[in-house]
């Protein structure tokens, strides 16, 4: 529908005979002195339509049946058991090691959560406070944080839920686990917070860390987490590692209080869970900056998305992500398939047959079926007290079909629609949208960018080698 670049004048040249802007030569109007990235934006037409993409691997089916005779486990497994099961569980077991080798699904696919569905329920959010209490914060920084909690709590919606937690060396939560939001929930976390102080020793963010992200899940309640510190900690790669694994179901909001907060551990936490990271310089009130990230996590978000693929029943299929995090407006939802044609290894295929993989609203460790984190569960710790065990806090996943959400399916022809519990998957109709004015029966022209127009005029030589 358009391109522009917010950091130069550019020229987009495109073929006038064009109904899409399929083939574009971008070209820069002045020249490039090196000092800043080019940044250009294009803007599609349906940008909120589900878009499926295909990569081949490197090699033919015939090439990867060579390679995969040529390797030791394929030679030692099929030595003993030379059945097509055997050989099937073998390709199986290797898709993780032969990614390059095979064929790459990609779904990309941003929902327009702005103009809600009236049959959609507006989730309320797990808000969950992490408040540095090591000894660097006494004095003002304790207060403002203070100051700028009870504020934060009185503005939270009702039926959401919400904890508080301190942390230093050791970690001391409000409640044994997240509580709903109600006036004495609310009166009883307003006067613990009038109580607290700086006096728990150091800076330790990953035990608390790994006691939030062990907690189960509250199904429609996405978990926010509003991390507030001011100093620097020696493990932050761990920490970053930690919740990037769990970016599924936890997101981040960070501030960084005063000149010695890590801004490798703000920027990071907020980076790997999408969230939104700020500082806070000397003298500047804590109240402005937590109230506008509190509403960005308050807007409207789709929980529970469950995405389900189809594949003939002769392939292997590694999915990724295992499962989904919750998205809010902007957000857009990336799935990956590792497809492997197995029909080779198999006598009598049955082609009408179906199998199904799903990414599941699950509650495993892992964000990715290449990494799965091996940590033990944690256990509950209470506000007034704090201890060094840890017990097991195990979650039930929903079932796939009682969750509401968006399913996606890519049948053998590779189609992919979108459905919001609809009956039938019928391919939505084209509507217009903010970058999409025009009518939805015509195909719209190439328009103008911010700073230049699409040139018609017919490419040059070099150009049509260039596209």
């Amino acid at each position: 529908a358009g391109v522009e670049s917010p950091t130069h004048e550019i020229r987009a040249d495109a073929d006038p005979s064009a109904r899409s802007a399929k083939s574009i030569v971008i070209t820069l109007a002045n020249k490039h002195t090196f000092d800043r990235p080019v940044e250009i934006l294009i803007h599609p037409s349906e940008p909120h339509m589900p878009h499926v993409l295909m990569e081949e691997g490197d090699m033919t089916p015939a090439e990867y049946e060579r390679h995969l005779k040529g390797k030791n486990d394929f030679i030692k497994g099929t030595k003993k058991d030379p059945s097509a099961e055997k050989k099937t569980d073998i390709i199986r077991k290797r898709l993780n090691k032969d990614i390059p080798h095979h064929p790459v699904i990609m779904l990309n696919f941003c929902p327009d959560l702005r103009t809600l569905q009236p049959d959609l329920q507006k989730a309320q959010g797990e808000f969950i406070f992490l408040v540095d209490r090591s000894r660097s914060m006494s004095g003002v920084n304790i207060n403002r944080v203070k100051d700028a909690l009870l504020v934060i709590l009185k503005s939270l919606m009702p039926a959401c839920l919400f904890n508080v937690i301190g942390f230093g060396s050791t970690f001391k939560t409000l409640f044994p686990a997240s509580q709903t939001y109600c006036e004495e929930s609310l009166a009883m976390a307003c006067e613990s917070i009038k109580r607290i102080r700086a006096d728990m020793g150091g800076t330790n963010i990953l035990l608390p860390l790994k006691w939030v992200i062990r907690q189960p899940i509250h199904r429609g309640h996405p978990r926010l987490l509003f991390l507030l510190t001011d100093g620097a900690i020696s493990n932050t790669g761990k920490v970053l590692e930690l919740l990037r694994n769990h970016s599924c179901s936890t997101r981040c909001y960070s501030f960084g209080i005063g000149p010695n907060a890590c801004r490798r551990l703000v920027r990071g936490l907020a980076a790997v869970s999408r969230g939104i990271a700020e500082f806070l310089a000397e003298g500047e009130r804590l109240q402005p900056k937590m109230i506008k990230s509190l509403k960005k996590a308050m807007a409207p978000v789709l929980s529970d998305v469950s995405v389900e693929w189809v594949f003939p029943e002769s392939t292997e299929v590694l999915v990724s992500p295992v499962s989904t995090s919750c998205l809010f407006p902007g957000d857009r939802l990336v799935g990956y398939g590792v497809v492997c044609d197995t029909s080779p290894y198999i006598s009598n295929p049955r082609s009408d047959k179906r199998r199904r993989y799903s990414m599941m609203h699950s509650q495993e460790s892992g964000s990715s079926v290449f990494f799965h984190s091996q940590e033990e569960g944690a256990g509950v710790e209470s506000w007034n007290h704090s201890r060094d065990s840890e017990g097991c806090c195990p979650a039930e996943p929903d079932p796939l079909s009682r969750r509401a959400g968006t399913d996606v399916k890519a049948s053998s022809r590779r189609r992919a629609y979108s459905t919001t519990q609809i009956a039938d998957h019928e391919p939505c109709k084209k509507v217009p949208t903010a970058s999409d004015p025009g009518t939805a029966l015509v195909k719209p022209p190439l328009r103008k960018t911010h700073l230049q127009d699409l040139q018609q005029v017919s490419p040059e030589p070099w150009q049509m080698d260039f596209q």
